[in-house]
């Protein structure tokens, strides 16, 4: 995995990431998984370690286009098993804790200060800002604080285990994708800000909009093949995430339950 920083703006805090993301992390769960069948470590704790979640890997056709189903399925990157609840833009995403619904997206220019760290990506310090809209509903029965408490400051700032994440295909290797982390108090962004807002009642839902810097004209490849938009669970767990296919609408609105 490689990582590049930016930001935009003026610099504060810790700068946004670049993941690059590489279908070798599919193979590498299929051969745990073939190590689990074939290794008796059931009985030991070892066991535990190939043990992995009871859903598909998202590398089988079924996940991939065009079939491109929507569902649960799983993952092996970062030395982990991690669960993908994968729907399409026009779906409603059922997460853990609350669901979400994708209304829209815009792109805008921007200023990148530190550039130079990837001059060809932002030349000469020109950006793109990507703002996606959504709704958030809480199903449950207490208040529900969806992201950080942030403070309404005039500097953009990244926090630690962003929140939201946009994947891109740029054209950097076969297949391989860049995740490019939330902005909070971004520049030019649309608002209100999706956080920072009042708990959401039970049975209710807010609106609101998330940022992300983005290369120079890499705003286009939003909506297009593999560009997807990652959300992650309140309590923040890393083995479990939800994904917007941007570049697809289902054929119809089915969804998979939430994992247990």
């Amino acid at each position: 995995m490689h990582k590049f920083a930016f930001s935009q703006e003026p610099v504060k805090n810790r700068p946004s990431k670049i993941r690059r993301r590489r279908p070798a992390a599919v193979a590498a769960g299929l051969l745990v998984v073939a190590l689990r069948l074939a290794l008796p470590l059931w009985d030991t704790g070892l066991g535990r370690v190939f043990h992995p979640p009871p859903y598909p890997s998202c590398g089988t056709a079924a996940f991939e286009p065009p079939t491109s189903q929507q569902g649960l399925c799983v993952v092996y990157e970062d030395s982990n098993f991690v669960v993908r609840n994968i729907v399409d833009r026009n779906s409603v995403l059922h997460m853990p804790e609350y669901d979400a619904h994708l209304i829209t997206w815009t792109v805008a220019r921007t200023r990148v200060p530190n550039w130079r760290k990837e001059p060809k990506l932002y030349p000469e310090g020109h950006g793109e800002l990507v703002s996606l809209e959504l709704e958030i509903s809480n199903p449950g029965n207490e208040p529900l604080q969806y992201g950080p408490l942030i403070a309404r400051e005039p500097a953009p700032s990244y926090r630690p285990h962003p929140p939201a994440e946009l994947m891109l295909p740029l054209p950097a290797g076969p297949r391989e994708l860049a995740s490019f982390a939330t902005i909070f108090n971004a520049k030019g962004a649309p608002g209100p800000s999706l956080f920072g807002q009042p708990p959401i009642q039970p049975r209710s839902s807010i609106t609101g909009w998330i940022s992300v810097v983005v290369p120079f004209n890499a705003g286009r490849l939003v909506g297009v093949l593999r560009s997807g938009l990652l959300l992650s669970p309140i309590d923040g767990n890393p083995n479990y995430v939800g994904i917007f296919r941007l570049w697809k609408n289902a054929e119809a609105d089915i969804v998979p339950t939430r994992a247990t």
